[in-house]
């Protein structure tokens, strides 16, 4: 059973979907392993994973926001763990945002705030290992009309918080996958 390590980068980086590539943080980071890596940047998705918003020609753009990037090493990997992993860390964030006050609701992978589109996320699988990215909007500024999004900011979270915030979720779900873990290993299988 691997440790997953949780690690806050201080300088900003701009999102643009080559982080949910194999070892990213590794190659790029020496984070080596199980790891989620938070960040403050902005987005502009040009490395698009999910077909359909590729076949919508939709723009996946922020001005300011908390990225999380998940890597779990699996072998095999699977594209099912990968996505009831990103359902917990999204569970993760509504939890921690709602410990500040806001109350988010949770529509599949996604937070929304009285109708405002509060987080972007994918997970996907490779030959290694499981990754998964969410992000949480600090500003509604930068993003498509369309999407109709809403920030942190917009809801009276200092948006100078935002390592704190992200700090407590990464360790959340760190918590919550060494759990599950420990779980697995106390649990007799059926017959």
């Amino acid at each position: 059973m691997s440790s997953m390590k949780s690690v806050v980068i201080g300088r900003q980086m701009m999102y643009d979907g080559s982080q949910i590539d194999p070892l990213w943080a590794y190659e790029h980071l020496d984070v080596r392993g199980d790891s989620v890596i938070v960040f403050r940047g902005a987005m502009d998705v040009v490395h698009i994973k999910d077909i359909e918003d590729e076949k919508d020609g939709k723009a996946i753009r922020g001005d300011s926001l908390i990225h999380l990037i998940v890597e779990r090493f699996d072998s095999p990997a699977n594209m099912r763990h990968a996505y009831y992993l990103q359902r917990i860390l999204i569970v993760c964030v509504q939890d921690v945002l709602r410990n500040l006050g806001v109350t988010a609701e949770r529509s599949g992978d996604d937070l929304f705030v009285d109708g405002g589109k509060l987080t972007v996320s994918i997970a996907t699988a490779g030959i290694s290992s499981e990754k998964i990215h969410c992000g949480i909007n600090l500003t509604g500024r930068g993003t498509p009309a369309e999407a109709n999004a809403v920030g942190l900011s917009e809801l009276g979270i200092d948006p100078d918080s935002w390592k704190e915030i992200g700090k407590e979720i990464a360790d959340r779900f760190v918590y919550e996958i060494k759990d599950i873990e420990s779980d697995i290993c106390k649990t007799r299988p059926l017959a």
